[in-house]
């Protein structure tokens, strides 16, 4: 997978593709992300397989931007230029220690404890009780520039291969699933349900046939 993003990154980015954060287009895993996903483990426990393959091996992506012509359907700073008929969702993945960031912000400074260590308490405290949701990628509305809300990976998990929640699609779909989805179609897997009236562009048609499957 990993070296399916660097052909993404390196085909949009000969084709005039204008990334909307070009320093966070593409960011290999660091011993800094390494060393942030096992402090988050010591708190939730071991990632899921597919999850910490995600971390370890792609790390960050950011397809976010605009497309102009050649994808006149993704956009982040240029207004719309023709009905909104579809959500592209350009593929963006975070990385192990945007993980740590997230889930420390969220229960503080685990070295204090929690409600969970006073024995008056009778309840687990929300954290224990109902996990933690990571928030892997922002959804379509965000990728957009829009006000939106984010796509996540509940835990901790035993499924090696999670449900990847915020996805509009018909049925669960894991986090693999959604993944060789992107690829499927170049980056974009929104365009997979595009309206009839709707073209596959030519550059996700030419970036999809050099990806490799897996």
């Amino acid at each position: 997978m990993a070296f399916n993003v660097d052909v993404l990154v390196d085909q949009l980015s000969s084709a005039g593709y204008a990334f909307a954060c070009p320093d966070a287009v593409r960011q290999a895993p660091t011993e800094v992300d390494s060393e942030a996903m096992a402090k988050a483990e010591a708190i939730i426990g071991p990632l899921p397989v597919a999850l910490r393959a995600c971390l370890e091996i792609v790390g960050a992506v950011d397809l976010c931007g605009d497309g102009g012509s050649m994808l006149p359907h993704v956009r982040y700073h240029t207004p719309p230029r023709e009905p909104w008929d579809l959500d592209p969702d350009p593929l963006v993945l975070h990385s192990g220690r945007m993980l740590w960031d997230m889930l420390s912000s969220t229960v503080g400074d685990v070295n204090l404890g929690c409600a969970c260590t006073d024995p008056e308490e009778d309840e687990l405290c929300g954290f224990h009780a109902n996990g933690y949701f990571f928030s892997i990628a922002p959804d379509g509305a965000a990728k957009a520039n829009f006000s939106g809300g984010d796509h996540y990976i509940h835990l901790p998990s035993a499924n090696p291969d999670p449900p990847f929640i915020g996805i509009p699609v018909s049925g669960p779909i894991s986090l693999v699933q959604y993944l060789r989805r992107s690829h499927a179609w170049g980056g974009f897997p929104g365009y997979a349900t595009r309206p009839a009236h709707v073209p596959l562009p030519a550059l996700l048609e030419r970036i999809r046939n050099q990806l490799q499957k897996f």
